[in-house]
């Protein structure tokens, strides 16, 4: 969707017709997308998100060896970078269009980033959407070790392993818009997350014991310490959020594996692998190792934990959407019901159950890790899941608490408890505090350009959503909570979705009172003709009144406002 040599040669005077030309190409896409029941102002927004999304794509050219080569026509580089940024990734020749954040002000991928634009381009350009995943492990970019390449400008970072998220729904968005599985598509991506799981295994678990790290993760600076640095306690950080990423991305290459073996027979072996590592790495997380827990009991939530040489460990215990990562492991498998034909669908669940008995013959002691059967839910279903029924519901306690994590637009990625009174904690008389800021960084970590104590994002609030729904399928009208706490209401995991979609969807859809929340205290914009139509899709949110924050141009991944939209419509069209 970028100018073509041709439309670049016309006058300044005919860019009018070019966007135009550019607008209609729009609309083409988004007339194969299904609405259901959105207003007409919510279709102003998602075609918007999806317009801007498009305008997004632009080539991008890195070549490493040449870059570090230097300019055979200029002056030669200095000698040490050779041995600096992204030198260990001299395989790199990136000349592709991708998707951009922000192709002005953003103008390189970001791997998790790109996930979430692939899976949202999906709905409109499934065929783009696949090639976008496979660009990321392919023999050019995927590091030889198996890692993904974070970001340009340090390639060796360690980013969210969501690209078996991505190459999962855009493979089920695709069958769904074409009628045909794309098998040699999820095939190819198999092979490569193959290797990257690997690489988190060898590279990501220092200690051995199946609890990994990684520093950043994505989450810049939500927590109390600088992971990218060393600890002013000494010792290791040990992140709750790194191993449950680790286990999302077990349990999705377990689903992608699944499909394969219903299209191409021979893939038991590697679902049983899955299941085992599931397994590991759940137990892991449920209940640590060598006197490690990521359990809080006290607090009811997932947290990180400082461990030293000695083996000697505190736990910290922060309330944060760090600590919902693990909610995101979790996959449900449908039972085929008496008199369906078990060769559609996903009527495989008695040759999962022989697959999960088979671990546990050798591995008792992960009963309760593998999976819970058809007889513990509904009797629906199979639920692979890290986190365990009675620990869901404690942790749904702090999530959906207005006072805590449930804001007005979404979920809150810091507990707005610390916003009168921090987290605390003390290194010798040194003290350290982690507050709620509903806005913008008033620290310099990370160059104080990012926030997660506070703001609402839409990638992790569309997996948080899409995971209750996982859990929803599989228990149904057995598991309610009060929602929101306080409320005195009980619902069941169905319509928490539906009202969290809502509370998102209504950062950018004009309210009752006819403003966009998105706008702030704009007047100029919330009134104005030229601009009141015009939504800017921001980085992130305001934890408490929900206007845009951070970066004001089409950030990519906020465009998932596009799917919530159309799973809200489709959530009512089911309810």
């Amino acid at each position: 969707t970028r100018f073509t040599p041709d439309e670049l040669t016309h006058p300044f005077t005919d860019t009018d017709t070019i966007l135009t030309t550019r607008k209609t190409e729009a609309d083409d896409y988004y007339a194969t997308v299904q609405e259901h029941h959105l207003s007409d102002d919510a279709k102003l927004v998602q075609r918007q998100a999806l317009a801007g999304l498009l305008w997004c794509k632009q080539f991008y050219n890195y070549h490493v060896y040449r870059w570090l080569e230097g300019d055979p026509t200029g002056p030669p580089p200095p000698p040490e970078r050779w041995h600096g940024r992204n030198d260990e990734w001299t395989h790199i020749v990136n000349e592709d269009v991708l998707l951009m954040p922000d192709p002005w002000e953003y103008p390189w991928y970001a791997a998790w980033d790109l996930a979430f634009h692939a899976v949202t381009i999906a709905m409109i350009d499934p065929a783009f959407a696949k090639g976008q995943c496979l660009l990321m492990l392919s023999s050019l970019y995927q590091h030889p070790h198996g890692q993904v390449p974070a970001y340009e400008w340090n390639f060796s970072d360690t980013n969210p392993p969501v690209s078996a998220w991505a190459a999962w729904q855009v493979y089920m968005m695709d069958y769904a818009l074409t009628g045909t599985p794309d098998v040699d598509f999820l095939s190819s991506m198999f092979r490569g997350l193959l290797a990257s799981l690997s690489n988190w295994f060898n590279t990501q678990d220092p200690g051995g014991d199946n609890l990994f790290g990684g520093g950043f993760l994505g989450m810049d600076n939500i927590g109390i310490f600088n992971r990218d640095d060393p600890l002013p306690t000494g010792g290791q950080l040990v992140q709750s959020d790194g191993t449950a990423w680790v286990a999302h991305l077990v349990i999705q290459m377990a689903e992608i594996a699944l499909e394969l073996n219903r299209h191409a027979p021979g893939y038991p072996q590697d679902i049983e692998k899955m299941l085992l590592d599931f397994a590991i790495v759940t137990d892991s997380l449920e209940h640590g190792r060598d006197g490690v827990s990521l359990w809080n009991h006290e607090v009811g939530f997932y947290c990180d934990a400082i461990v030293q040489a000695d083996g000697s460990q505190s736990q910290l215990g922060v309330i944060s959407m760090q600590a919902l990562i693990p909610l995101f492991a979790v996959a449900t498998v449908q039972v085929a019901q008496p008199g369906s034909d078990e060769e559609s669908g996903y009527g495989l669940a008695p040759e999962l159950i022989a697959l999960r008995q088979h671990v546990l013959a050798h591995h008792p002691e992960f009963r309760g890790s593998v999976a819970l059967t058809p007889d513990q839910g509904d009797g629906s279903a199979m639920l692979f899941a890290a986190v365990r029924p009675e620990r869901l519901e404690r942790m749904l306690e702090r999530m959906l608490d207005p006072a805590q994590l449930l804001g007005d637009h979404g979920i809150r990625s810091m507990s707005a408890a610390y916003r009168d009174d921090p987290y605390v904690y003390y290194v010798g008389k040194e003290r350290h505090e982690l507050p709620y800021w509903p806005a913008e960084s008033r620290d310099w970590m990370f160059g104080g350009n990012s926030n997660w104590r506070g703001p609402i994002w839409f990638p992790i609030n569309l997996l948080l959503m899409q995971s209750l729904l996982a859990y929803d399928s599989f228990f149904g009208d057995t598991f309610k909570v009060e929602y929101p706490v306080g409320s005195g209401e009980t619902k069941r995991l169905y319509d928490v979705v539906t009202d969290l979609g809502d509370r998102m969807c209504s950062i950018f859809v004009r309210g009752e009172d006819g403003r966009r929340v998105v706008f702030g205290v704009n007047d100029y914009f919330q009134n104005d003709p030229h601009w009141r139509d015009l939504v800017p899709f921001y980085e992130y949110f305001d934890g408490d009144d929900g206007h845009g924050l951070g970066a004001s141009h089409q950030t990519g991944w906020t465009a998932t406002v596009a799917i919530m939209l159309q799973l809200g419509g489709s959530l009512r069209l089911r309810g």
